[in-house]
């Protein structure tokens, strides 16, 4: 049965007619490379399902884009650091529309040293192109695993990756400082900040960094701003009583891939 379905989805895959091809999207083999803007995932779609029916996995090294299908091999290159992974395609999007050329992995994204700023301009090549057979065996499978699941009510269908899916917000006030669980913390003197973003999403993603980097979590703060009447997260660290003092952990960052600055804390 499963043969019989296949065969008739490569049909489908050929003819380009509105189906499960136009789903996967455009075989993309005339594209050899790509310039633009990055992003990642967001920390809540872990575990999620991807257009093709595999669970998000932010540990591996995987991304969505608009062109290429299931399993497209793509070497990613940061044009702002010269770092480079390479990715394997298992999610459709229609980057262009959001102002991207593609999204990636956590993991992707923190080997491209873009963890801070959420964004990087770079190089797409492909390594290596799917045949339409294997591709559409291998989304036949994870769609028929996916009904398995869904039927038993184990993955809901709502559990399929959105892009800007919105996420409720803890309770951040401006001009307050938090921990990264959103209690309330009074550091004194300066910090090191390591990134101002809209998202607090991304803000975690980034907190995980700092700690695998070796931050303990009790020295890690978000200083919630203003920016433009929008509330803006702050991510630093230490407490420090000069800036001078600071000035050290600020070369140790930068010997990280990463452009901090100092800030006083709010209790300076």
């Amino acid at each position: 049965m499963k043969k019989i379905i296949a065969s008739a989805l490569i049909v489908l895959w050929a003819t380009g007619h509105h189906s499960f091809a136009n789903q996967i999207g455009p075989v993309g083999k005339g594209v050899s490379t790509e310039e633009g803007t990055a992003r990642y995932y967001a920390a809540n779609l872990k575990g999620k399902l991807t257009s093709f029916g595999e669970k998000y996995d932010d540990s591996q090294l995987t991304a969505s884009h608009s062109k290429f299908p299931l399993n497209t091999l793509l070497k990613v290159t940061n044009l702002e650091n010269n770092l480079s992974v390479q990715v394997r395609v298992n999610d459709f999007c229609k980057c262009e529309e959001e102002g991207k050329i593609i999204n990636l992995s956590k993991e992707a994204a923190s080997k491209l040293g873009m963890m801070a700023s959420g964004k990087a301009k770079v190089r797409l090549e492909v390594v290596s192109h799917p045949t339409p057979e294997k591709t559409i065996d291998k989304a036949l499978d994870n769609l028929l695993t996916k009904g398995r699941e869904v039927s038993s009510k184990e993955e809901p269908k709502e559990n399929k990756i959105v892009a800007n899916s919105a996420v409720p917000a803890p309770p951040f006030s401006i001009n307050r400082t938090y921990d990264i669980n959103g209690s309330e913390k009074s550091p004194k003197g300066f910090g090191v900040q390591v990134t101002a973003l809209s998202s607090l999403n991304m803000v975690q993603d980034l907190y995980d960094e700092l700690v695998k980097m070796g931050i303990k979590k009790e020295e890690i703060y978000v200083q919630v701003g203003e920016k433009d009447t929008n509330k803006i997260f702050r991510l630093m660290f230490g407490e420090f009583y000069t800036k001078e003092a600071a000035t050290e952990k600020l070369t140790w960052l930068s010997q990280r891939g990463y452009k901090g600055v100092i800030r006083s804390h709010y209790n300076l």
